[in-house]
């Protein structure tokens, strides 16, 4: 899925992130306002004050914060993009009518919630009495394929970024050296396997914790081969979960499967304690033993290690901030040795 097949770029949009703007249930938000690609975010409706700059870290979109849809109209907005990704992807009641006031003044609605605004009532009825479009990210629409192996064959050069737990940083980390590469002039494409990238703007995307598990090495597997006759050389796989994590991890190997990734690079928060919203699950994101799991299953080369905390360091492996340019560089540099 390519949400520019969809919208125009440049589309100005106002993000949803009612009373999470400051916590990782935004990430969907703060995806768009660092790297939005296709829309053009002019505003956040949130229960927070100022510009959004105050509350999320390295935006390109520094925009105000507002706190209805009439506010919303009035920075520009024709687009209203859910912004939270809540577990379960469950739409939180208090974001109801936001949405309803949306559609009747006309705006389309984004939405990459599990739960399908386009076929819920009363977003289904009052959207077609309006003549407004609700796109659902998260419904996938594509064919459905079985793993084929040919990703053995291929000479694209795959690189996963992965990670030790969810909102851990590793589609920040894949759009980031996606850009820098861009600038480098490598013909590099970015493959969104989440809501937030899809909705970014990324070359090529599916949802795949949409799709049933028997098809998702498969259909990672296509799309990777499709930019690869499109003529990218190199291609940055957007992670989900972790291998580790026993609700995400069927995702996470099923998405290993289908890239077959020659190099890999692992996000990391060190601050946890636990998988983050999974309290009760006795184990912690652990840099070591992800990557141990994951050769066990691909024999990939392990180009660092991605974390925001300057501090944090590991025997053996690169750690870098995914916000420094120069440490993309020293990533792209390995790899364009190869390419």
């Amino acid at each position: 899925m390519k949400i520019s097949d969809y919208f125009e770029v440049g589309t100005p949009a106002a993000i949803l992130s009612w009373g999470q703007l400051d916590t990782p249930l935004a990430k969907t938000a703060h995806g768009l306002l660092r790297h939005s690609k296709v829309f053009k975010p002019v505003c956040v409706v949130d229960k927070l004050s100022g510009t959004v700059g105050k509350y999320v870290s390295h935006v390109r979109y520094d925009v105000p914060i507002v706190k209805n849809i009439v506010e919303a109209l009035k920075c520009g907005a024709k687009v209203l993009l859910v912004g939270v990704a809540p577990v379960g992807g469950t739409l939180p009641k208090e974001m109801v009518n936001l949405i309803l006031d949306a559609i009747k003044s006309g705006m389309d609605v984004v939405s990459g919630l599990h739960v399908k605004l386009s076929e819920t009532e009363p977003f289904k009825s009052v959207a077609k009495a309006c003549g407004i479009r609700i796109i659902d990210v998260r419904k996938y629409t594509g064919e459905l394929k079985i793993f084929s192996g040919k990703i053995y064959g291929s000479k694209v050069i795959r690189v996963a970024c992965l990670g030790t737990d969810c909102a851990s940083g590793k589609r920040t980390t894949c759009v980031q050296l996606w850009q820098r590469a861009l600038e480098r002039k490598i013909p590099a494409g970015f493959l969104a396997t989440g809501q937030t990238g899809i909705m970014i703007g990324a070359d090529e995307g599916a949802p795949l914790d949409a799709i049933p598990a028997d098809f998702i090495p498969g259909v990672v597997e296509d799309l990777i081969l499709k930019l690869e006759s499109e003529g990218k050389k190199v291609v940055f796989i957007e992670g989900q979960g972790a291998l580790r994590h026993p609700a995400y991890g069927q995702v996470t190997l099923g998405l290993v499967y289908g890239c077959m990734p020659q190099f890999a690079i692992v996000a990391h928060d060190p601050s946890r304690n636990c998988f983050e919203f999974f309290p009760q699950i006795p184990l912690k994101p652990d840099v070591g033993a992800e990557i141990d799991l994951l050769k066990k299953f691909v024999d990939v080369d392990i180009l660092g290690i991605s974390c925001l905390d300057d501090s944090y360091s590991h025997d053996g492996l690169f750690v870098f901030n995914p916000f420094d340019d120069k440490a993309l560089d020293c990533i792209l540099d390995k790899l364009e040795v190869v390419l």
